[in-house]
C-alpha cells in the first residue's frame, strides 16, 4: 500500500511540475494532507498537492490558473472540480484520489486564502507527531469513521483529518483524547488563544491561534463523539472500529441532540 501511494504521489507531482512551468504566477508546489504527514488511512488515503502562487496574484488569476493547472495535470484521469472557499481539482489515479489545490505562498499569519495554512499544518505535524503518535491519530480517525462523524465537508460537518491530528497532538493518545471528550463541558477550549469563540467546543488551530477548528463541527456530530467516547470508556471493544457501531450505540439522532455537556 505504501509503495503504491508513493508511486501515485510521484506521478502526480511530476504532472504538476510540468504544468506549473508555463505560469509565472506559480512559485512551486508541495505535498500536503495526511499522506505527507503519515497519518492516512488505507480507505481515506488522499494525496493533496498544494500549488503555491505568488502572494501578489489576483484572486481571479488564483482561481482560474489554479483550476487550469489542476485540469491540465490530471487530464488523462477524468478530473473534476470540487468547491471549498476556492475551487480545486480532483481525480483518481490508480485507485487513489489526488487533489490539486491552489494556495498563496505567504508567511505564517499573513493568510490570503483558507488553504494557505495547509502547508504550515503539514510542517507542524511532521515535527510534532512521532511514529507512535501517528498511530494514535489513525486510531482516532478510525473511531471517527465508524461512528459516522469523519469528514470536513460542509454537508458532513464532522471531524477532519487535521482535527484528529490536533486532538492527538494536544492530548497525547487516543485514550486520553476520548477521556477528555467524555468529560467535555459546553464551550470548552482545547488549546490556547486570547480570542473568544462561540461554539459548542473550541479547538484552537496550533498554526493560527485566532482560528477555531470547532466552528465546522455540528452539535449533532459532537454529541455522537461524546456518547461514543463515554460508551468506549465504559466497555472498550474492537467493535467501536467496525462499521455497525454507529447503529448500535446511537440508534437515532433524537438521543444525540439532547446530550448534556457537563
Amino acid at each position: 500500500m505504501q509503495q503504491k501511494k508513493q508511486r501515485v504521489a510521484k506521478k502526480a507531482c511530476d504532472l504538476v511540475s510540468q504544468c506549473i512551468e508555463k505560469h509565472a504566477q506559480v512559485v512551486g508546489f508541495e505535498l500536503g494532507g495526511s499522506y505527507a504527514k503519515g497519518t492516512w488511512l488505507p480507505e481515506k488515503a488522499d494525496i493533496d498537492i498544494f500549488v503555491k502562487f505568488n502572494k501578489k496574484t489576483s484572486e481571479k488569476d488564483f482561481r482560474n490558473i489554479g483550476t487550469k493547472i489542476g485540469f491540465q495535470s490530471l487530464k488523462k484521469h477524468k478530473p473534476y472540480t470540487r468547491h471549498a472557499e476556492h475551487p480545486f481539482v480532483e481525480a483518481v489515479i490508480d485507485g487513489t484520489r489526488v487533489n490539486i489545490v491552489p494556495c498563496y505562498d505567504v508567511s505564517k499569519g499573513e493568510w490570503q486564502s483558507a488553504t494557505d495554512r495547509s502547508i504550515y499544518h503539514t510542517k507542524f505535524m511532521s515535527q510534532k507527531l512521532s511514529n507512535s503518535l501517528k498511530g494514535e491519530v489513525r486510531i482516532l480517525k478510525k473511531f471517527f469513521l465508524h461512528i459516522d462523524v469523519y469528514g470536513a465537508e460542509i454537508a458532513k460537518e464532522g471531524f477532519s483529518g487535521y482535527v484528529s491530528e490536533v486532538l492527538i497532538s494536544y492530548f497525547g493518545s487516543f485514550e486520553k483524547t476520548i477521556k477528555k471528550i467524555s468529560e467535555l463541558k459546553k464551550g470548552q477550549v482545547i488549546g490556547k488563544s486570547t480570542k473568544k469563540f462561540d461554539s459548542p467546543v473550541v479547538i484552537i488551530d496550533p498554526v493560527d491561534n485566532n482560528r477555531n477548528l470547532g466552528t465546522a463541527i455540528s452539535m449533532d456530530n459532537l454529541g455522537k463523539f461524546v456518547l461514543a467516547s463515554r460508551a468506549f470508556l465504559k466497555k472498550p471493544s474492537k467493535k467501536f472500529f467496525k462499521k455497525p457501531i454507529s447503529k448500535r450505540i446511537m440508534k437515532n439522532n433524537d438521543k444525540i441532540v439532547v446530550v448534556q455537556f457537563r
